[in-house]
């Protein structure tokens, strides 16, 4: 099975498309996407329904939110938009309408989508898993109805990769939304607030996370590893004597996220 990340350039009239092009310094991210009937409802497929609408859940980042809502609420293809949630640096929209292209295409050569989809200024980066004739067929599929499809990066899908789709899911939204920046631009409690999660799972997913990014780079894994200088490695996984370790979500580090 083989892991690929897709590049398309969406075509006039796809809405993901438009409205990223319309704000090409925003970032849409396509994160669920199901089917709706006639009347706005969930369909009997968790897809794709037969008149080819979907409910998508769009996260919108860069400084220009309210232009892209705008631009999704004005476009053709979609019949509305809804705000559901404002705050912080990451909008929330449910978008209602034709579903994106790669998506049927997906659905009809039977390959999975394995993340979400992100929009900028036009272009998508798709990731699907699967063998070549699937990936192949989908490229048709995609071509027929006017997208470029261009291959960014190619893998095999195996189970050593470093985070699990729903840490990945969480640290790059930590990263768009600033809660690594120095200083924060969005705290702990936002960043679960804006992920519809507990403020406790979020800080236990990001700390599993970072511990396995920083015993990585410590071991000198993979795309981690460490450079000429590393004088004094090995004493990184020594601790002071007395030294106590500081957990995410000890008390002290909700202080230091400055909720």
């Amino acid at each position: 099975m083989s892991r690929t990340e897709l590049r398309l350039d969406l075509p006039t009239g796809s809405w993901l498309g438009d409205a990223s092009r319309a704000v090409p310094s925003a970032t849409l991210r396509v994160a669920e996407t199901i089917a709706v009937d006639d009347a706005g409802g969930p369909g009997v497929d968790d897809r794709v329904e037969t008149n080819g609408n979907a409910a998508a859940t769009v996260l919108v980042g860069g400084t220009d939110r309210d232009r892209v809502e705008r631009a999704l609420a004005d476009h053709d293809r979609v019949e509305r938009v809804t705000a559901v949630r404002r705050r912080g640096d990451v909008r929330t929209l449910r978008v209602v309408g034709e579903a994106p292209a790669y998506l049927p295409a997906a659905r009809a050569v039977g390959l999975p989508i394995e993340s979400a989809v992100e929009a900028a200024d036009g272009r998508a980066t798709v990731t699907v898993v699967g063998d070549q004739d699937r990936i192949e067929a989908f490229g048709r599929r995609l071509a027929s109805d006017g997208v470029t499809v261009g291959v960014a990066a190619t893998g095999t899908d195996g189970s050593d990769r470093t985070l699990t789709e729903a840490q990945r899911e969480l640290v790059f939204e930590a990263v768009r939304a600033g809660y690594y920046d120095t200083p924060r631009r969005c705290t702990l409690t936002e960043l679960a607030a804006a992920n519809d999660i507990a403020k406790s799972t979020c800080s236990e997913t990001l700390h599993r996370a970072e511990g396995r990014v920083m015993r990585r780079f410590v071991d000198g894994d993979g795309p981690f590893a460490p450079g000429p200088d590393i004088e004094g490695r090995a004493a990184v996984n020594r601790s002071p004597s007395g030294a106590v370790a500081l957990d995410a979500d000890d008390g002290d580090a909700d202080k230091l996220d400055a909720d």
